[in-house]
């Protein structure tokens, strides 16, 4: 699993940090990935903080210091994970691609992503996910993202004219669901394939 650890500004790196913070930054990493490794096992309710603790080799006081709770745990997750979309389509525009190129580029960046986090898409769709407006908000701006740039591609004649926000409420519903399916998955890289399947289902068959 990759570093978990969020701030206002984003991620933090090992260079703007003490040798203590990052001794610090080092337990609050290993605390998240034992929660997470146990939300995916056990379900987010079943999990209780003396569990989680056993799995990190903490005390359950010394967790207490990081974390006000499993809830917490929980959005210390769902921000990195909602940051790293943000920053994952926000890289994507500044290539200059065309609107079908940037789609297909930011599809494969977030199969990546979640392919390193299988156990955080196992939980993510859970009742708990729906408590978060932030989660909420960040699906949103990805969703409008999502149908300008199909429109993008239908008024450059890439794309059949066709309502873009259908097209963009298809293929946002199907991915969500499909991720859902591929994290519970054996395979090794069960989301390598899926901008290719998102495309040949809703893209091709569109194409001028």
């Amino acid at each position: 699993m990759r570093p978990i650890f969020q701030t206002e500004g984003g991620p933090m790196t090992d260079e703007t940090l003490s040798r203590k913070e990052r001794e610090q930054q080092r337990h609050r990493q290993g605390i998240l990935q034992a929660a997470v490794t146990l939300f995916a096992e056990r379900g987010y309710h079943q999990t209780t903080m003396q569990m989680v603790a056993e799995k990190a080799e903490f005390s359950v006081g010394y967790l207490y210091k990081h974390f006000a709770g499993k809830e917490e745990m929980y959005q210390a997750l769902l921000a990195f994970h909602i940051h790293s979309l943000d920053a994952i389509f926000a890289a994507q525009k500044a290539r200059g691609l065309s609107p079908l190129e940037e789609i297909h580029a930011s599809y494969s960046a977030i199969c990546e992503h979640f392919n390193h986090h299988r156990n955080f898409m196992r939980i993510y769709h859970e009742e708990v996910a729906a408590e978060y407006g932030d989660l909420h908000r960040s699906k949103e701006r990805h969703f409008q993202d999502l149908r300008d740039l199909l429109q993008r591609a239908m008024d450059q004649g890439q794309l059949q004219p066709f309502d873009a926000d259908i097209l963009a409420a298809a293929m946002h519903g199907s991915t969500r669901e499909l991720f859902a399916r591929m994290a519970a998955s054996e395979e090794k890289d069960p989301f390598s394939g899926l901008p290719d399947i998102l495309f040949r289902l809703f893209v091709d068959p569109l194409r001028s």
